[in-house]
């Protein structure tokens, strides 16, 4: 991994850090904190002299909701922006749908792509299903981070699926696994991830961000899923192949 400079305008100390284990001990839980990093010294001497630092939520700050029941969308910016060690990003696709579908996952580490996973090809799925499957890996891998102790995010397209796990699957759980109209679609898949996520919520936050509109972790985690579907992989596997992320990004879409 390529040497990154770490410039703090705010925080516990201020200045020009070279490793992320002392930038983070600085700004992480202070109000306030203001950082980002560089990959190189001179633009990172140059940002601290003027001072041009983002503004950025506590690692500890939760989701925030635009409106009603609706949930923040999360630009590109402002996922850059989160002072989260590690950020997981997710998707599914399906094609048609119903029909094969496949998901993806992006992993980065300190602003970093540090590895892409596909696979769960199922021949008759649908794109929830995808989606759903997606999400549940992503707080597989949350939960090593935070038994780590390592801050960490998850980004995913699909708010059917974040409200699913973390809005929906409280009030169904209570009742019964029931809902008022009608049966809970994808209940296996639902299940699971929602017993999850609330052994970690408060060390977790799951985010939505668009699809398509130049996240790039949701664009790599787009292209694993169909890579998925592509190569028909049954189980959850690393992407190993030697090839640029220019390349991947070329792949086919879903």
């Amino acid at each position: 991994m390529a040497k990154k400079f770490y410039v703090v305008w705010e925080g516990r100390e201020k200045g020009i850090f070279t490793d992320w284990d002392t930038c983070k001990r600085q700004v992480e839980k202070h109000a306030g904190a203001r950082y980002k990093s560089f990959k190189t010294r001179a633009e990172a001497e140059s940002a601290f002299r003027n001072g041009s630092a983002p503004v950025v939520k506590k690692a500890s700050a939760a989701p925030r909701k635009s409106s009603g029941k609706g949930l923040k969308t999360y630009t590109a910016a402002e996922v850059d922006g989160l002072p989260i060690h590690t950020k997981i990003f997710t998707d599914g696709g399906c094609e048609p749908n119903p029909g094969q579908a496949g998901s993806g996952v992006a992993v980065y580490r300190e602003g970093q792509i540090s590895e892409l996973w596909y696979g769960l090809y199922n021949p008759a799925g649908t794109n929830n299903t995808a989606e759903l499957n997606a999400l549940h890996q992503a707080l597989l891998m949350a939960e090593k981070e935070i038994a780590d102790n390592t801050t960490v995010a998850i980004f995913c397209d699909s708010k059917y699926s974040i409200q699913c796990v973390t809005q929906w699957a409280v009030n169904w759980e209570k009742k019964g696994w029931r809902k008022t109209g009608g049966e809970i679609k994808n209940l296996d898949l639902i299940q699971p991830a929602f017993a999850l996520y609330m052994k970690m919520k408060k060390s977790v936050q799951v985010l939505h961000v668009n699809g398509h509109v130049g996240v790039e972790g949701n664009e790599l985690a787009d292209r694993m899923s169909i890579h998925g579907i592509d190569t028909k992989e049954t189980s959850f596997a690393r992407y190993e192949e030697d090839t640029s992320l220019k390349e991947i990004l070329a792949m086919r879409t879903g």
